[in-house]
């Protein structure tokens, strides 16, 4: 639409400055000057002027369509100027989907977390405070252009960043679709948005090789399935997690999420015995071996430790909301269903 306006005005112009041409010719033959230099520059001086006010207008245009905006996990609208140039990280999967779109080198600094524990996409970088204790000093005198945070920053913290200036993006996913759109999100704010398209793009394919492959499945072929969160007590995972999301997407019934529960709660024994579950995954957090498990005595009339059906998992790639969630879809499927899947194999 916008050329085919453009390519009007430039239309009108040359009709303009057509007429103004044959009048100025006759008005000099009047006055007795015949000079074509003459001429020309006057109507040149005429059709420069209407250029540039169009070259003005394309100025503003571009400057309009570099304004980003991006919503965060908290619902609050982000707007930069241009792509950020100097970001500083304290979400470890924001950092690995940032280092997925080959932009590491727009990254000025990171949590203390990620350097205590020896993250190596942190390893070279400086910490700047974790969500706990940010470094309020540092983190100002390093004039990000953006600060990528985590969820459950004091909202105190995240006022006084706010009025110092700062913009600031919390990170919240909770299932596999919203890590899509957290890939975009990113690349947006990086100025890369076709490549997260194209990352984004792929995860969604590999997401749905394995989800296919299960999606006929009757219900009574469905293992039922327990992720332990947390030892003491008891905790599980609900609705609208993404462990819920790679549960089902495996071809496994989340008994957890099966009883109507969201998120993190806590899952008592009763129940878990009740519903006897025919596996039980761990991360290795919580259990270094499956043998954690399969000789606690509250667990051992169930399914998955009679038949040895345990398995413990990296933390990172099941936790992590970034692209790297399909190497923990990858050890479910594997977990739920071996004859299609091939045997279980940890990968970090």
């Amino acid at each position: 639409m916008k050329k085919g306006i453009q390519r009007s005005i430039v239309a009108v112009t040359a009709i303009i400055v057509s007429v103004i041409l044959a009048t100025l010719a006759l008005s000099a033959c009047d006055n007795g000057d015949t000079s074509s230099d003459s001429i020309a520059a006057e109507a040149t001086s005429i059709a420069s002027a209407d250029t540039t006010g169009n070259e003005n207008n394309e100025a503003d245009n571009t400057a309009q369509s570099t304004e980003i905006r991006v919503t965060d996990g908290l619902g609050t609208e982000v707007v930069l100027d241009k792509p950020a140039e100097k970001i500083l990280v304290f979400t470890p999967s924001a950092l690995e989907i940032i280092d997925g779109l080959n932009a590491m080198d727009k990254v000025i600094g990171v949590d203390n977390w990620s350097i205590d524990n020896k993250e190596p996409l942190a390893i070279g970088f400086e910490g700047f405070g974790d969500y706990q204790t940010l470094n309020m000093e540092k983190i100002t005198a390093a004039e990000p252009d953006i600060i990528i945070g985590l969820f459950g920053w004091a909202e105190a913290d995240i006022q006084k960043l706010t009025d110092l200036g700062l913009k600031i993006y919390i990170v919240e996913v909770n299932t596999i679709d919203e890590i899509y759109t957290e890939i975009k999100n990113m690349g947006k704010i990086l100025g890369k948005n076709t490549e997260a398209q194209e990352l984004a793009d792929e995860l969604k394919r590999q997401v749905e090789d394995i989800s296919s492959k299960v999606a006929g499945l009757a219900e009574d072929k469905k293992p039922k399935v327990f992720y332990e969160v947390w030892n003491e007590p008891l905790t599980g995972a609900g609705n609208n997690t993404s462990i819920n999301d790679l549960i089902e997407k495996s071809g496994g019934i989340n008994i957890v999420a099966a009883d109507g529960l969201e998120g993190w709660p806590e899952y008592s024994i009763e129940k878990l015995i009740q519903n006897n579950p025919d596996i039980i995954i761990a991360p290795v957090s919580l259990a270094p071996d499956a043998s954690t498990i399969i000789d606690d005595s509250r667990f051992s009339g169930t399914n998955a430790v009679i038949n040895e059906k345990v398995y413990v998992v990296p933390d990172n790639p099941i936790t992590r909301p970034s692209q790297n969630i399909i190497k923990g879809l990858t050890m479910f499927a594997q977990a739920i269903h071996p004859e299609i899947f091939g045997e279980f194999s940890a990968q970090q």
